[in-house]
């Protein structure tokens, strides 16, 4: 079987968002973090999606067998390593281990690393 690539474009019927001329409503995007089923690298995920790759797959992580779904996006090889402590990393859930080590990805690629925020904070 040949796999179908889907393409993105944009919606004929919707218009592009006009820029925000207020300064102090401007959003600047300075970093990315992601965790993701493709991993956590944002070029990886980028091309993965470009190509139209599925990142569903049957569920392992837990027995499905009762469930009326078996398949779904379930993120592998997540390490909390350098960014989230022992102790924390045992007593936290999931979905906020990824929020917090995206987070810190995304400061780390805009150069807002602890030493960049320690000094922004003395004011």
């Amino acid at each position: 079987k040949k796999r179908q690539t889907i393409k993105a474009m944009a919606s004929p019927t919707t218009a592009a968002p006009k820029r925000e001329k207020d300064p102090k409503k401007r959003v600047v995007i300075t970093g990315m973090g992601l965790v993701s089923v493709f991993g956590s690298d944002i070029d990886t995920f980028y091309n993965k999606l470009l190509e139209g790759e599925s990142g569903i797959s049957l569920i392992d992580r837990f027995d499905a067998s009762s469930l009326p779904v078996r398949f779904g996006g379930q993120i592998r090889d997540f390490s909390t390593k350098g960014y989230i402590d022992e102790k924390n990393d045992r007593h936290l859930d999931d979905c906020l281990k990824y929020c917090l080590v995206s987070g810190k990805r995304a400061l780390e690629d805009a150069n807002l690393g602890y030493e960049v925020l320690k000094n922004l904070i003395r004011v």
